[in-house]
């Protein structure tokens, strides 16, 4: 494919403004849930710990539903009343307990959203069954093992069903121009389409990070291109919708992605003001903190307690933020003022 091809447009990314906050559009409590460490793939560029499969956690369904009852209701109490689930693995949707444990978080929570990253490697009669429980899906596209004929046909299935689908285009090194030559063919077949162009991220150097791609072509692609989108089928209404507003220091904001702020280079957060307690984290083997940056303590086990939970505020202390859910946790740049 010519890395010229005028079809692969992206939002052109924002020229020298500085981030200074980041806010919901309403509050809400997110519940970042790793489900476990199965996963049917085992992409190179991807931490072995995300796929070995000694975690399946497909037991206890009734000790995660009383648990999560009593940390959903502690927020409940303190007066949240919109909740978020963002499911992922391994491969969540290989999870035995996904379809039950939402089906109660539907039937038990006032205004909740439920989404799941999924490598989209289901089959179609899946995705026709449970479509109905799922408001985002994010559908990653890995070029190592993905089919690229069934992601086509659940895409074209899902691209209507969601309040947001995004097909995440995940840019292999070695097999850059092919991820993206992909990525137009779901631009050709699919009446809607969001499709991020996602660098990989690079999770076993000591400094994680965006890859650093060698071909400077790729790099440039990568600079100029975040997101193309287009929706020629109206989306579900859903009442509720939660998404992050960037405010930036020319005045404007405008709703963000992890992935442009990752690729503008605006996610060093160290010394900013951050609202983690609205963020729950659970592990693979159900540790449950707040973020999945390490900066609070374990604060207990959805299998057996769950201590210390509730919203608190840290001011961060690490260098950069690289977790997409993380990014856009409430946070503000603390200004300091000079007096003369």
């Amino acid at each position: 494919m010519d890395r010229r091809d005028s079809r692969i447009r992206g939002c052109i990314r924002m020229d020298g403004r500085k981030l200074l906050k980041i806010e919901p559009n309403q509050p809400y409590l997110d519940v970042v849930w790793q489900v476990s460490n199965f996963c049917n793939y085992k992409c190179s560029y991807c931490n072995p710990g995300n796929y070995c499969g000694d975690s399946r956690n497909d037991d206890n369904l009734i000790t995660y539903i009383k648990n999560l009852e009593i940390i959903t209701k502690r927020y409940l109490d303190l007066g949240y009343k919109n909740f978020k689930f963002f499911f992922s693995g391994g491969e969540p949707t290989l999870w035995r307990n996904l379809i039950p444990i939402i089906e109660w978080i539907r039937e038990n929570l006032p205004n909740v959203v439920i989404a799941v990253n999924t490598n989209f490697s289901r089959p179609l009669s899946w995705w026709k069954r449970h479509h109905h429980l799922f408001d985002d899906v994010v559908a990653s596209f890995h070029i190592e093992f993905a089919d690229k004929e069934k992601y086509l046909e659940n895409a074209k299935f899902c691209c209507d069903k969601f309040n947001y689908f995004s097909c995440k285009m995940l840019m292999h090194e070695e097999r850059f121009w092919e991820v993206a030559e992909f990525g137009n063919v779901l631009k050709d077949e699919l009446p809607n389409y969001f499709i991020e162009w996602t660098p990989l991220f690079d999770e076993m150097s000591k400094n994680a990070g965006p890859w650093e791609y060698k071909d400077p072509h790729k790099a440039q692609f990568l600079q100029e291109h975040t997101v193309d989108q287009q929706y020629k089928i109206p989306k579900p209404q859903l009442m509720n919708h939660f998404y992050a507003i960037g405010y930036w220091d020319d005045n404007t904001r405008a709703g963000v992605y992890s992935n442009e702020i990752i690729l503008e280079r605006q996610n060093f957060f160290k010394g900013w003001e951050c609202s983690i307690g609205d963020s729950i984290w659970i592990d693979q083997i159900g540790q449950v903190s707040m973020g999945t940056c390490g900066q609070v303590k374990i604060l207990g086990n959805i299998l057996y307690d769950t201590l210390d939970i509730g919203p608190r505020k840290i001011i961060c202390q690490k260098d950069h933020c690289h977790c997409g859910t993380d990014i856009l946790i409430p946070k503000r740049k603390i200004i300091e003022i000079v007096k003369e």
